[in-house]
């Protein structure tokens, strides 16, 4: 929603300079690019791919719990099914395959019900990281926009954050993102030096 009122803001703001007699001061800002080279996102990438690793290590042990339940079950259904046994011998098989079923279906439950715990964990901390690292961002941007007396700066399209940003064509001159690097201590040469870092997968 907020994206899709950012092409009437600037329409709006062109037409009161108009009326006024005036040129409102509008640029542009990759906020994609300052998030992927700010220092935030590197320490945040390592923190979240320790997080991911941990939650794995976890769910692979439930997951082996559940695998070693699920086979007793599946052993003791085979000896149930066993004509050789007594009807005393067969009724323990039985009773023993109910109690190793339940043992299974718990495991199962268990292991389904983290999974989706630790899968909400993890992308709750990584919205967490996100918020901080575009905050200060868009304290810098608003620094700079007073400081040069710009009337709105508009986030320019991206493949995640801003795909549906309301700019379809900027000038150049108008793009303040190198600005907003150096003021935040980004070295602008560093977009050519970094590549886009890949999505880690969830647990």
């Amino acid at each position: 929603m907020r994206n899709r009122l950012l092409p009437l803001l600037a329409a709006v703001a062109c037409l009161s300079g108009t009326v006024l007699g005036q040129s409102s001061a509008i640029a542009v800002v990759d906020l994609e690019e300052l998030v992927r080279l700010h220092p935030n996102t590197t320490s945040d990438k390592k923190l979240l791919e320790q997080t991911l690793k941990e939650f794995t290590a976890q769910k692979e042990q439930l997951q082996s719990r559940f695998e070693t339940a699920r086979k007793a079950f599946e052993e003791t259904v085979r000896e149930v099914q066993n004509p050789a046994l007594s009807d005393k011998a067969k009724k323990k098989a039985e009773d023993e395959a109910m109690t190793r079923r339940t043992a299974a279906v718990d495991a199962e439950r268990e292991l389904t019900e983290t999974v989706r715990s630790l899968q909400r964990q993890l992308t709750e901390q990584e919205v967490r990281m996100l918020k901080r690292t575009t905050a200060e961002i868009e304290k810098a941007v608003a620094a700079y926009a007073k400081a040069k007396q710009l009337d709105l700066v508009l986030q320019l399209p991206g493949e995640k954050m801003g795909a549906v940003s309301g700019v379809l064509y900027a000038a150049p001159p108008m793009n303040i993102t190198t600005n907003i690097m150096k003021l935040m201590g980004i070295r602008p040469e560093a977009a050519a030096e970094t590549p886009p870092q890949q999505t880690e997968p969830e647990p």
